[in-house]
């Protein structure tokens, strides 16, 4: 219970430092209303319609879903499937929990750095997506609580790769500057929806097979179709 207070104290906090702080743009001469709610309705879908941002939306919520499959369920994982005793599987789900973060915020980092100085997106998201379902192969074909470490590690390093630079990627694709907020708010959608829908969906495969290796493989399966389908994301030119 501390450690929630905790967190929301540092959410409440830094959320209204941030909105308090961060100046607002100056906004643009307002224009004159017209009559064209019905066209304007037909280019608020037009964005859906955008191939590019569409695969890479779609790219991006299997990734999220793989990534929640593997990582929603660790706690039952140890408890049920490496048949750990409470304390000791909440002390693993600790450990695991540290280790997959400081991968996500290093690889995160570094990952977006080497992005930019390079400007390659792509091929960056297609193999951190791998690396997130190779991290959940391993769990599946070896369940022990050594290999589910060093797949936290990779998962770190999948997720961290790819959610710094497929948000670099998402912003690249964006199609009109009037609708850059509400077509960051359906990539934000994209990226929660995922993390929602992982656990739902894992806790009925877990129901459906008695264990854990239909998880995992449905993490490696879903990650790799998700990474592989921004193959088909034909990249921006960057001005240099």
């Amino acid at each position: 219970a501390d450690g929630y207070l905790l967190l929301a104290g540092v959410v409440a906090i830094g959320g209204t430092l941030t909105a308090v702080l961060l100046p607002d743009p100056q906004p643009l001469a307002p224009t004159p209303p017209t009559r064209t709610a019905r066209p304007r309705r037909a280019a608020r879908l037009a964005v859906l319609r955008d191939r590019d941002f569409a695969f890479m939306l779609w790219g991006r919520l299997a990734v999220n879903i793989g990534n929640a499959l593997g990582t929603g369920l660790l706690l039952f994982f140890l408890l049920y499937g490496l048949d750990q005793e409470t304390a000791a599987a909440e002390e693993g789900l600790l450990l695991l929990i540290v280790v997959y973060t400081v991968f996500v915020v290093a690889v995160s980092i570094v990952g977006g750095r080497y992005s930019d100085r390079t400007g390659r997106r792509r091929g960056l998201i297609v193999g951190s997506g791998l690396v997130q379902a190779a991290a959940a192969v391993l769990i599946a074909i070896a369940p022990t609580f050594e290999v589910t470490m060093v797949a936290a590690a990779l998962l770190g390093v999948g997720y961290g790769a790819f959610s710094t630079v497929g948000l670099a990627l998402a912003t690249d694709l964006l199609p009109n500057e009037d609708d850059h907020a509400r077509d960051l708010g359906l990539v934000t959608v994209s990226t929660n929806l995922g993390q929602l829908l992982g656990p739902l969906v894992g806790a009925g495969l877990v129901a459906l097979v008695g264990g854990f290796w239909l998880l995992f493989a449905a993490s490696a399966v879903i990650s790799a179709v998700g990474a592989l389908m921004y193959l088909a994301v034909r990249t921006p030119v960057r001005a240099s």
